[in-house]
């Protein structure tokens, strides 16, 4: 595919004042669209409909079922009225895709571009802008809905990647500064089956699935584009995880004994990139146990990893570890934008011995709502620190995610990357990205 430089990110753009102000100029223009002016309120019954198909996966940890930040952002501020498109940029192709949701099916695509730049520093010592994309393909059967039985969700997600690693090819970080940076492909990502019994205090799920879609998962970090805020780096950096851009085999058992409160336990393939159940590979195992109060998480898990791991000049039986989140709300408004202030903490610890990345803590502010005539915007700031045993690398990130339409988002970020690849020696690597989202 042909790389796309977006003429306000690129090299050196912060040494030149009129670039950046063209892209300050750009930025406040669509500042001051406002998606429920732009819409109106008839989408309302729109954004009810949809939320209504979407109850089972609204009652999960984490967040199953999604592509894309509109709904995951959606179940966060627990809105979807200038968050989420019912019909998406295509429409509602002459009423058919409300005649398969009223019959349970609902088919999605989204499509996320970014143009990410090197600024300065980093352990490439490179400068320049890269474009990579990828398109999310989603097909859901509501079993109920569909006229069989009540309580099964089907999920296929196909996925498209394009464009060169910005983390390979510019900066050298560690982390991934980029959370939607994949290989070239053209796979069926997930492909999983759910099934709910006593009203949903028990769930059972099977198949191609991202453990990270409900465990280890921050509601607050989501905003994000640096990747270790959607999952520790100790424990992805260090052993094989079904992940995003390729999910394993794999099956979870969920039990909610309280209505605020879940155990969940699974088991995945060890290597999710072969596809294939081979002894050498072992398997991952994960427990978690979660606790959720007037819009606040905490939640604490432990993983196990059987295949064994070389390090050093030893070899172990297995690899393991420990983590914990907590997303804390400190502030919300009963307005139409759910405005709301919240913070969250992430820790993980591993086996120092058996491990490159020994442990990782993040933490960060989040603001939804609160700037003036932008009700569906969000604000964010976090910092994410990988330690090694040479020293941290750590990512200071600030980010916006500016709706323009319920079907096109902008996000702009800056990182500061302090000691790229763990290693003190290398320059900070300053980085800024710009990524769109269009639900189709």
């Amino acid at each position: 595919m042909r790389k796309i430089a977006l003429p306000f990110i690129v090299p050196g753009a912060m040494a030149k004042p009129a670039k950046f102000r063209m892209f300050s100029f750009i930025f406040a223009a669509v500042l001051f669209i406002n998606p429920f002016q732009a819409f109106g309120e008839d989408k309302k019954a729109d954004a009810d409909a949809h939320k209504s198909h979407q109850e089972h996966s609204a009652e999960a940890p984490g967040f199953p079922g999604t592509a894309g930040s509109a709904e995951k952002e959606a179940k966060v501020h627990g809105h979807e009225e200038g968050l989420v498109a019912e019909h998406g940029l295509t429409g509602n192709w002459g009423g058919l895709r409300d005649t398969l949701v009223t019959n349970g099916i609902t088919i999605k695509a989204v499509y996320t571009g970014e143009n990410a730049s090197s600024f300065s520093g980093g352990a490439l010592n490179k400068t320049g802008s890269i474009y990579h994309d990828n398109l999310d393909l989603t097909l859901s059967v509501d079993t109920g809905k569909a006229g069989l039985w009540e309580g099964g969700t089907l999920w296929i997600y196909g996925l498209r990647n394009q464009g060169p690693n910005p983390s390979e090819e510019l900066i050298g970080d560690m982390q991934g500064a980029s959370n939607i940076s994949a290989p070239e492909q053209f796979i069926v990502n997930e492909a999983w089956f759910n099934q709910e019994f006593a009203d949903g205090a028990v769930a059972i799920l099977a198949g191609l699935h991202n453990l990270n879609s409900e465990f280890y998962v921050s509601t607050y970090a989501t905003v994000f584009l640096n990747s270790s805020f959607g999952i520790g780096p100790e424990f992805s950096g260090n052993v094989p995880v079904s992940l995003f851009p390729k999910s394993g085999l794999g099956a979870r058992l969920r039990v909610a004994p309280f209505e605020n409160a879940y155990v969940q336990a699974a088991i995945y393939d060890g290597d999710p990139s072969t596809r294939e159940l081979e002894s050498a590979e072992g398997n991952l195992v994960i427990a978690e146990a979660g606790y959720e109060i007037e819009g606040s998480d905490y939640k604490i898990g432990y993983w196990r990893h059987s295949a064994e791991k070389e390090y050093g000049e030893k070899t172990f039986d297995g690899d393991y570890g420990v983590y914990g989140v907590i997303d804390q709300q400190l502030f919300a408004l009963d307005n139409e934008a759910h405005s709301s202030i919240g913070v969250f903490l992430q820790y993980g610890v591993v086996p120092e011995e058996r491990n490159e990345i020994t442990g990782y803590i993040g933490a960060g502010l989040h603001l939804h709502g609160m700037i003036p005539y932008r009700d569906v915007d969000d604000l964010a700031f976090g910092v994410a620190m990988a330690k090694t045993h040479l020293d941290a690398e750590t990512v200071y990130e600030l980010t916006y995610r500016l709706v323009a339409t319920p079907w096109l988002s902008l996000r702009p970020s800056y990182q500061w990357i302090v000691n790229p690849g763990g290693d003190s020696s290398v320059k900070t690597a300053n980085v800024g990205l710009l990524r769109f989202e269009l639900q189709l």
